[in-house]
């Protein structure tokens, strides 16, 4: 993450360490009130108005919707795809970094004050508004505690914390359908077309169903529609298909023929718009709804043909906030990455050393779907090098672990894995796997637990460690 960034969330986990550190708190924030509870602080004591909150199994998730997440405007970038290093062109918002430090404070005094068993917090900051982009943090609630009894460091504690920058599509394929709906009442369909949509809707655009809805607006007082579920999808290039559950609330203007509106107020209805990219950002190009008025202007659900069969696969479309329970060892390997990658950066041997070299721990049979397939939970570190010693890349395995730089920098990896583990007293796993993984077949070697835990006291050097694991000729993931 770039150092601007980094800079501010650091800051941002001082002061709320300073906050948790005050005192002790009581269980006041029972389970059926966790997500109001984040939404009153939120609201009642900072202002901020639109916080959502979901729980995963043990791991609860929020998301804050900003209006502008960084200093520079570049949506246009974004939108068209041109952006490569997202983290290089931003300066974070002050104001948006001071409602993330808010609602980080919010879910401490919830997450330490509850009786239900909740392992992982996820904040997702997110600029709904322009870019798409979004912060993410997520934390591991017992380290928050240890770090509260000073059982570990506050440097430690930042370490332990996952911050990841990234570009959340649906938030931009949404958005004109979310601005659509949520302006019914504020401004007439002429406007209502100008905005969102990239040409004037016609009925051969937006089918006449819901251009008659457009055109039937003028003939309604307090209307309103609420979006009752939302779901995106890529469709054709930069194109994308946006799901919209929607539930019309209105009064009939005096006058007003029946045949004119012929449903009631209150009545849901379901659309999939069709997006694509307009300069800044996605319009509407057309939409097609789920429902159509017969000969005796009844409404009537359509018919999809088989092969479209959106009905199915609706569900497994994306949401712009969805959450996924998180398991400590998933985010253990994710929090190795960023240590590795941190250590490797600052080490003058490796920069004088390494043309290329590739590290990514990967976790293994977390979860119930993985349980239910009998898949064991291990650790998997993902490795290739080609040192400046090297002539050529390497062909075979035992040439790259023969390579003393290799060997250097493998030696950093597996003790910053050792100590990790140890210090987080995880045993939920059958070995390490290491995978030498160059552009053919891949190969691997096992280490167990024990042999590891040797390796951390230093009673195996490296060389033993991987001469006394089993050697696999070939891996499959």
């Amino acid at each position: 993450m770039c150092t601007s960034i980094l800079k501010v969330i650091q800051n941002s986990f001082f002061t709320l360490l300073l906050t948790l550190l005050a005192g002790c708190q009581a269980v006041t924030y029972p389970d059926e009130k966790i997500a109001s509870s984040i939404q009153e602080i939120c609201r009642k004591e900072y202002g901020i108005e639109h916080v959502d909150v979901k729980i995963v199994g043990r791991t609860i998730g929020v998301f804050l919707p900003l209006k502008k997440l960084f200093t520079m405007d570049v949506r246009h970038l974004v939108v068209s795809g041109q952006v490569e290093n997202l983290e290089s062109l931003f300066e974070p918002d002050p104001e948006a970094m001071n409602q993330l430090e808010d609602v980080l404070f919010a879910i401490s005094r919830v997450m330490l004050s509850t009786d239900r068993p909740i392992d992982f917090y996820e904040l997702r900051a997110s600029d709904v508004e322009g870019t798409g982009l979004e912060l993410v943090l997520k934390g591991y609630i017992p380290d928050v505690r240890r770090v509260r009894l000073w059982d570990i460091p506050r440097s430690e504690y930042r370490k332990r914390v996952i911050h990841e920058l990234k570009l959340n599509r649906p938030i931009l394929w949404e958005k004109p359908v979310r601005d659509l709906f949520s302006n019914i009442g504020t401004m007439d369909a002429g406007e209502l077309g100008q905005r969102y949509f990239s040409v004037p809707p016609s009925p051969e655009t937006v089918s006449g169903f819901f251009y008659d809805f457009l055109t039937a607006l003028k003939h309604k007082q307090s209307a309103r529609v609420e979006l009752v579920a939302i779901r995106s999808h890529p469709f054709d290039n930069l194109q994308a298909l946006v799901y919209a559950k929607v539930r019309e609330t209105f009064e009939r203007k005096p006058g007003t023929p029946p045949s004119l509106i012929p449903y009631s107020s209150g009545t849901e209805f379901e659309y999939i718009f069709i997006v694509q990219p307009a300069v800044t950002e996605y319009k509407i190009v057309h939409v097609i709804p789920f429902h159509y008025l017969d000969e005796m202007n009844q409404l009537r659900p359509v018919s999809f043909p088989r092969e479209l069969a959106l009905y199915q696969n609706i569900d497994a479309w994306s949401e712009r906030f969805a959450v996924e329970e998180i398991f400590l060892g998933e985010f253990l390997a994710l929090q190795l990455n960023r240590r590795v990658q941190g250590l490797l950066t600052v080490d003058e041997r490796v920069r004088l050393t390494i043309n290329l070299a590739r590290l990514q721990f990967i976790f293994r049979g977390a979860g119930k779907e993985a349980a239910a397939l009998g898949e064991e939970p291990r650790f998997e570190l993902y490795f290739n090098f080609v040192t400046k010693s090297m002539q050529t890349a390497p062909m075979t395995m035992e040439r790259v672990i023969g390579d003393e730089d290799v060997l250097y920098v493998l030696e950093a990896a597996l003790r910053e894995f050792v100590l990790v583990i140890r210090s987080y007293r995880f045993t939920d796993y059958d070995r390490l796997e290491l995978i030498w993984e160059p552009a053919g077949a891949s190969q691997a070697f096992k280490i167990s637990p024990d042999e590891l835990d040797l390796f951390r006291r230093k009673k195996r050097e490296l060389q033993q460690l991987l001469g006394a694991t089993s050697h696999l000729p070939s891996h499959t993931s």
